[in-house]
Formats: C-alpha cells, structure tokens, sequence
C-alpha cells in the first residue's frame, strides 16, 4: 500500500514535530502526516457542504489511518471559543503514546500539567471507540470514580465536536427496530460496532480490589493517575490473567490491545506510589530513535527486559516546547507550591524524607541548574541508550582533548538495584554522560563500556566498583576485551607466598601488584560520602543531569551515620559519579593509563 504525507495539512504542530524529527535525524520523520488516499490531501472533513462521495472516503481513512483522525479531524473543545473546536496539538510527548500504542504496547505515561495527558489518551480511546475495533471493552479507571466519569465525559465531548457523519451516536434500524445502546455517566456503547466503554470505580478495600476487574475480558484497560489509585497492586495484579486472555485473542483476531497507565509522580510514602513508582522503574524507557525501527526490532528492545512489559515514556515541560517563563507563570499559578510543582510540573516523585543529607535550598538549587539530556546514542545496535550533556571537545588525533573519566556502580541483581554509568569531563568535572539500567547483564554492560570507550573516547579512565564479585567480573570482561591501559588502577601490597619455618615462624612474601577497580571499603565509602558533601557545597553546577538530581532526593542519612538510599528509591549512579569523582580527586598512577 503506498503511502502519501500531507504536507499541507493546516495543522501546523505535526508539521513541527515533523521538523523536529528531521532535525535530530530521524529518517522516518513524516509518518505523522501519513495519509492513503491522496484524493483528501485538500478536503476539510469539517465541510457542511461536503458531499456523500468525500465523506464515505474520510471516513474509510479514519478507518485504517489514526494520524489523519489525530490530524485532520480531531477537534478539542475550547472554552469560550466558537463551539467548533480547535485542533489537537501534537508534541513530542503525546507523539510518542501515540507511536506506541499503535503496536498495541503497555504504556506507563508521565508528562507535566497542562499538557494534554489525559485529553490525548482520550483522542486515542475515541478511534478506537469508533473505528479502530469492534465487539470489544475499553475500561476506564481513576483514582476515583467521579475521575472516570469525567475522562469518559471528555471523550464524549471530544465525539461531539466530530463533524456529524463520522460521530456514529444514533441508533440505527434492523429489522424494522431500533436498536438501543447505552449511554449513560458510567458507560457507553457504539450502535454499529458493539465497542463498549465501562468505568470502573476505585477500590475501598483489598477485597474490592482483588475482584474490580477479575475475571473480565478486557482488551483495552487504561488507569489514571495511577500513581494515587487505593490498592493499585492488587488490582494489577487480579487484573493481568484476564487482560493476558483478552489481548491474546485480540492479537490472533488483529484487533487492538494494551494497557496505558497516565500519572503525575505519586508519594513513595504510599503503598500505591511506590507499586506506580516501582513499575515506571522497571519499564523499557522510550526513544525517538524507535521511530526508525522497525516493529520487529523494538519488540527486541522490550522483550529483552525481563521484568517488565511496559514502554516508559516521560517528557518535561522544556522537551515539549515550554519557555521558563511558562514555568513561571504555571508556579504562579498554583501559588508557589513547591511540593505540588515538583510532582505536577517537574515530574518528581516526592520521598518526603526528613532525615535527608541536603537542605531543601541546596536540593532547589540542584534542581534548577540540571537539565534533561541534549541527545542520546544508541550502544548495543539500539538495545540501549546513553545520555550525553553537552560535547567533547576533540584533538586531531580522534581524542577528547581532556580525557573523560567513567564510574561505574555494577549491579549485583538484588533488590532491583540498576547498574549505572556516569561520564565527567576531567577539566571541567561536569557530568557529559549517563546510563542506567536494572535490567542489563554484566556481559551487556561491559560491551557498552567497550564501545563507548572504542568509538568516543579511546583515553577514557574506567573506574569500576569492585562490589561481591559483580565489578570484579565487569572488569574481567573489559580486560579480555582489550581495554586494560583504561582501567583505573592501584598498586596494593599482596601476599604471594606463606612458608612454615619452625614453630610460630611464618614467612610471608610480598608484592606490589595492579589492582583494577576500586573496593567500596568502609573508609572509601567516607571518603566518597566527602566529595559528594564537597561537591554539593560549591559546585551545584557541575551535577548537570536530573537523573542525579532524582537520586539525592531520595538519599537519608541512617541511624548509623550512612547515607544512603532511602527503601523505595535508588543510589547507582550517585555511586558512578562519585567513583568518577575519586579518580579526579585522589586517583594514583593516572600518567600509567
């Protein structure tokens, strides 16, 4: 089937994103503008002058075409406006749900207020409502039921403003009858295709929760603000056998499928938020560079992740085109209430920790000099990707000028801990680049670390955490690889020989030898804990990525005296930074690398 793109739809935010994608590289940039029959390049579906020829034809392209629904006849309410609507804006956030669940894929949603998370959802469960499926159930649930209601009023509203031969709202006849549909505040049906919409209310106890969807065959299951849902956990987890059935039999019928789960960040000190929390963890992180995949090679991606089916996708206010004078405005506007802004706004999910190793001044400053990444680069042949904050400065000879310095925090599997990899730049010790993942193989892990030090930066100095063995393995496959001369490096005092001479006589023999890596001792663990404090007190600037930022929010100081992650959040690639930090401030034997 060929494919046509309408350059000259009137709607000008998916000429953007089309822009944008061409921008950053992506081959395939125009599929937002796709359109199959070319005879409608020029025909307004709004037209209450259009004739039955040109309406039979937009609607069999609504039929098989979401991003000519999505483009050209979607209208969104708009208060105080002429009642007909405006057109739906497309950005890089609801592009990429939109992209996703096309292939049917569980989706966990996160992007700031006012930026049309729940309206687009309701754009994508209209299409299918009314053309994209048939003889199927789309549930509705929210953090409450009033909230369900609402987002299926919206989607009526959204229906309302279609032009009227493509709304489908009327009973029809058969047989000489009418026949009847629901529609109601808490359901409605389609009169031709059977689709149903329920909403489901919110659980008020374990029991309720453990049967509010079990057992019903459900293809299309959307929750939101999933993060604040009562008894979320157990709802998944009643729910998944049925949905599994379901979407199976949607699969083999061609039909569509999937779970999207939209949310502001919760609290981890709630049950939900952590589960809602947890889950978002463990998902595949979304990227653009997928657009240039094929189906195959993204379902690749995902199924490499073995705990988790779902996609993550998170964009903040500044990826979606949104000025600091905007953020501004939106703190004005919700009275600068900063523990609302960081979730609503800045898409933090709040630890509320009272025993946090920072002041609340020093972790706004933070959060105001980090950024989200300048770009990525995809490792493993786009298996994965890594952050890079601003560019490396290179020589004539291929090299970065200043060497880069990497820490890397192996993960030993446990407690779903992530390995993580962070990139400074030794003049300026500012943060150019991070990885992380809690799901990679120490044999995956070690390949990126070999291919970014091959590839970008062949005088990098490797510094790996020789934790329970896991560094010690890392480092073991980065020698065999033949990137030794990068390692970090000390010289320690090793017994190579214990010989019996006599009775209480023990002669020792010993040497210096290269020890790769770093041992986290309780003393470097101190040590570590100093530069973090050193680096806090005067150079807030250099942290650069939110992914740090993210960290030390949920880092409390013990009763102990460490400081570490709190029980629902994560230190890795604090510990990659600071194992970073430790060559740049007390490594050894560096003119030997």
């Amino acid at each position: 089937m060929k494919i046509y793109y309408q350059m000259s739809t009137r709607n000008t935010s998916f000429i953007r994103m089309h822009q944008y994608l061409k921008a950053i590289g992506i081959k395939n940039n125009k599929f937002m503008l796709a359109l199959l029959d070319p005879d409608l390049a020029g025909i307004d579906p709004h037209d209450p002058n259009l004739n039955a020829y040109y309406k039979g034809k937009v609607l069999a392209e609504c039929m098989v075409n979401f991003w000519y629904f999505a483009r050209e006849v979607v209208r969104v309410p708009d208060q105080g406006g002429s009642g007909k609507g405006i057109p739906l804006e497309l950005h890089r956030g609801n592009m990429a749900l939109f992209f996703c669940s096309i292939y049917n894929m569980n989706i966990f949603l996160e992007l700031p207020r006012q930026h049309g998370k729940t309206l687009s959802a309701d754009v994508r469960y209209l299409h299918l409502f009314n053309f994209g499926t048939s003889n199927s159930t789309i549930a509705f649930m929210h953090k409450a039921l009033d909230g369900s209601k609402d987002n299926l009023q919206t989607l009526k509203n959204l229906r309302e403003c279609l032009p009227p031969y493509l709304r489908m709202d009327q009973s029809f006849s058969r047989d000489g009858k009418n026949a009847k549909v629901s529609d109601t505040v808490l359901r409605l049906e389609h009169a031709v295709n059977r689709n149903k919409i329920i909403t489901v209310a919110s659980a008020r106890n374990k029991t309720a929760a453990q049967n509010t969807l079990r057992g019903k065959s459900i293809p299309l299951l959307w929750g939101d603000e999933w993060g604040f849902a009562p008894y979320n956990e157990i709802i998944y987890l009643n729910t998944v056998p049925a949905f599994k059935r379901a979407a199976d039999n949607a699969r083999a019928n061609g039909a569509p499928y999937g779970i999207l789960f939209t949310t502001t960040p919760g609290f981890l000190t709630s049950t939900e938020g952590i589960f809602a929390y947890q889950m978002k963890e463990d998902a595949v992180p979304f990227s653009e560079f997928w657009y240039d995949k094929s189906y195959q090679q993204i379902m690749d991606i995902m199924n490499s992740n073995t705990k988790s089916t779902f996609v993550y996708i998170k964009f903040s206010y500044a990826q979606l085109g949104k000025s600091e004078d905007w953020f501004r405005e939106i703190c004005r506007t919700m009275n600068n209430r900063w523990e609302d802004i960081r979730r609503e706004v800045l898409l933090e999910w709040s630890q509320g920790s009272d025993n946090s190793p920072f002041t609340l001044d020093e972790l706004e400053t933070v959060s105001r000099l980090t950024k989200d990444p300048d770009s990525t680069i995809e490792v493993l042949g786009g298996k994965f990707q890594v952050n890079l904050y601003g560019k490396i400065d290179y020589g004539r000879n291929g090299k970065p000028i200043d060497p880069p310095i990497m820490g890397v925090d192996v993960s030993g599997g446990y407690r779903r801990d992530s390995s993580a990899i962070t990139i400074i730049d030794s003049k300026t010790t500012k943060v150019i680049g991070t990885f992380k993942c809690n799901y990679i193989s120490q044999i995956e892990l070690a390949k990126i670390i070999v291919e970014l030090t091959q590839k970008y930066m062949p005088n990098v100095v490797i510094n790996v955490e020789r934790n329970g063995g896991f560094g010690a393995s890392v480092i073991a496959l980065l020698k065999k690889a033949g990137i030794s001369k990068n390692l970090y490096f000390e010289h320690k005092e090793k017994i190579l020989e214990e010989r019996f001479e006599g009775p209480g006589a023990i002669k020792k023999t010993k040497a210096l030898v290269k020890v790769f890596g770093l041992d986290s001792t309780k003393n470097v663990r101190e040590l570590l804990m100093e530069i973090l404090r050193e680096r806090m007190d005067n150079h807030k600037d250099k942290f650069v990525t939110k992914q740090l930022y993210d960290e030390f929010i949920g880092l409390e100081v013990k009763r102990n005296g460490k400081i570490e992650h709190s029980a629902n959040t994560h230190d890795d690639l604090t510990f990659s930074y600071l194992m970073a930090l430790y060559v740049w401030y007390e490594g050894k034997n560096l003119k030997e690398n």
